[in-house]
């Protein structure tokens, strides 16, 4: 990825992957981020995105996570959108209406919180 941008996947559990998303995610990470992101999704049952620490995100980048919750939704997996602050990424967020769409949370301990069967 581009200097001055940072994802990390950690697996705190089997099945369970967790992309910490910091520094800027727009175009120039666009492609990356969509393929990381539906190989999560493809591989656990539960991926949570973690965008608290962003400093930026940008269209191609919610785009990217609505495309991975799809995917979920029909591979019958989780995806959860871990929120934080940032003023500039929480406004990208409500512009885009994503927080009424997708399970968002704003910590680590809900994130990760057992999938209701059902």
């Amino acid at each position: 990825m581009d200097a001055g941008t940072d994802i990390e996947v950690l697996y705190p559990s089997p099945g369970t992957a967790v992309v910490e998303c910091t520094g800027e995610h727009d175009m120039t990470t666009r492609d990356d981020v969509d393929r990381l992101l539906g190989l999560l999704v493809t591989e656990n049952d539960l991926v949570v995105i973690d965008i608290s620490q962003a400093r930026f995100i940008d269209s191609s980048f919610v785009n990217n996570v609505l495309k991975a919750d799809r995917l979920a939704g029909q591979l019958d997996k989780t995806l959860r959108l871990q929120i934080g602050t940032t003023p500039i990424v929480r406004r990208v967020l409500e512009i885009s209406g994503i927080v009424g769409k997708l399970d968002c949370v704003e910590s680590r301990d809900d994130a990760l919180r057992p999938v209701s069967a059902g």
